[in-house]
């Protein structure tokens, strides 16, 4: 038998609980399925109707992506975000995935990542031979790290004989929702400025913003230093189309990363997909009617996921304060005890499996996210309580039309939020 040369990654979790839900469902349970951050809103008609005109575009196109995409890219983080850059320092992917691990791949560095974040950082990290030191974060700061945080892990990483050069970021989180203010994260580029980390900056949810916290790029303030990651995928719910941005550091810096990051393109992934790209310009062109309805789509997740945050604090559960994307990030640890010794629940894991086997909720574990078992943390995404059907996310965006209340408004086209949140109250007047 040959030997495995390298150790074993983490398959993603998400995977599994799909595998789980779908064997509950064959059963004949409802079952809610709160551990997938998908957006499912119906494709814009422009920009599906690109996509529609140039299906039989199949010949290979640039690596780093068509130079029109690129350019309307450039413009568009320009005008929607203030950033310095221009169609040389901007790259095109299959995913944002695709960028993120092209980033890691290219840097030299360990990596440092704050506790909690996304899963798949940690996995990238591994294939490109990376150490990670993690930082680890509060729910008094809505999980975003603090100057003496990223302080403390860079002495920590440097003492385990580590050398920190890269920092993950991620605005809005996942899976927290929270949004850096502005004045942190200008605290915290300006001591990576001074160590002279990378920030890979992961903003996909940026344009799902809907929280008192503005959203500012990261490389507003550390422009020299900053690789943004975005893409189509949430704001415009086109996951599945596999189209990833990236946008590179001013000077020199950035013209190298441009070059090696075209070459790990041009050996792994060649080039995104021809159709997608075509229709990827109009997305990114400004059109204001494109721009409107993603506008709306976001007003309806921020309506969904606060109306889960606002019920899980009423019911004193500690939990992330949402402002972008669609995930609350609550804490059961209030009832530790309470847990233990009525249902033998003691990490975080478990809690997610007794969730689902005795409340039919299906959630992720804090523990996938870099926290600790006996936190007790979950991450709970609202995405799959609604739009699940095109018919389903037009009735949505024409009621959103409507200027209904919050509440009123979900009561009439989000049900699924109201059992949701119904099951949670029933688990914790259990306790």
């Amino acid at each position: 038998m040959r030997k495995i040369l390298k150790p074993p990654i983490k398959m993603s979790a998400t995977m599994a609980l799909n595998t789980r839900v779908t064997e509950l469902r064959e059963e004949g349970h409802q079952v809610y399925h709160m551990g997938f951050g998908e957006a499912k809103f119906p494709v814009h008609p422009k920009v599906l109707a690109d996509f529609k005109e140039h299906a039989a575009a199949r010949s290979y196109l640039p690596v780093a992506g068509l130079t029109q995409l690129r350019r309307n890219v450039a413009q568009y983080y320009h005008r929607r975000f203030n950033l310095d850059t221009d169609v040389r320092r901007v790259i095109v992917g299959s995913g944002s995935k695709t960028m993120l691990y092209a980033a890691m791949h290219t840097l030299e560095g360990d990596v440092l990542l704050p506790s909690p974040t996304w899963v798949s950082y940690d996995t990238q990290a591994q294939l490109s031979g990376k150490a990670v030191t993690w930082l680890p974060t509060s729910l008094e700061n809505n999980y975003c790290p603090t100057p003496d945080d990223l302080e403390a892990g860079l002495k920590a990483a440097r003492a385990a004989g580590q050398s920190p050069g890269i920092l993950v970021i991620t605005s809005p989180g996942n899976p927290t929702s929270s949004v850096y203010p502005p004045e942190l994260l200008k605290a915290l580029t300006d001591i990576a400025r001074r160590e002279e980390l990378v920030i890979i900056s992961d903003e996909i949810y940026a344009l799902t913003t809907y929280g008192d916290v503005p959203f500012v790029s990261t490389a507003h303030y550390y422009p020299e230093g900053t690789i943004v990651t975005g893409g189509l995928s949430k704001h415009l719910s086109l996951g599945g189309w596999r189209l990833g941005v990236a946008l590179l550091p001013t000077g020199d810096f950035g013209e190298y990363l441009y070059q090696y990051m075209a070459a790990v393109a041009g050996a792994v992934w060649t080039t995104a997909a021809a159709p997608v790209q075509y229709a990827a310009v109009v997305a990114y062109s400004d059109d204001p009617d494109i721009d409107a309805y993603a506008a709306t789509c976001t007003a309806i997740h921020g309506y969904v996921t606060t109306y889960l945050y606002d019920t899980l604090h009423a019911l004193g559960v500690p939990s992330s304060k949402p402002g972008g994307g669609f995930y609350v990030y609550p804490s059961f640890a209030p009832w530790r005890e309470s847990l233990a010794q009525k249902h033998n629940v003691r990490t975080s894991q478990e809690l997610a499996n007794f969730l689902l086997d005795e409340f039919h909720i299906a959630t992720l574990p804090g523990t996938d996210f870099g926290a600790k078992p006996e936190d007790l943390t979950l991450r709970l995404s609202t995405s799959y309580l609604y739009a699940m059907t095109d018919a389903e996310g037009e009735a949505m965006v024409a009621a959103y039309g409507q200027n209904l209340p919050r509440d009123e408004f979900l009561q009439q086209t989000c049900p699924a939020i109201l059992d949701v949140c119904g099951r949670f109250k029933e688990l914790v007047t259990s306790f």
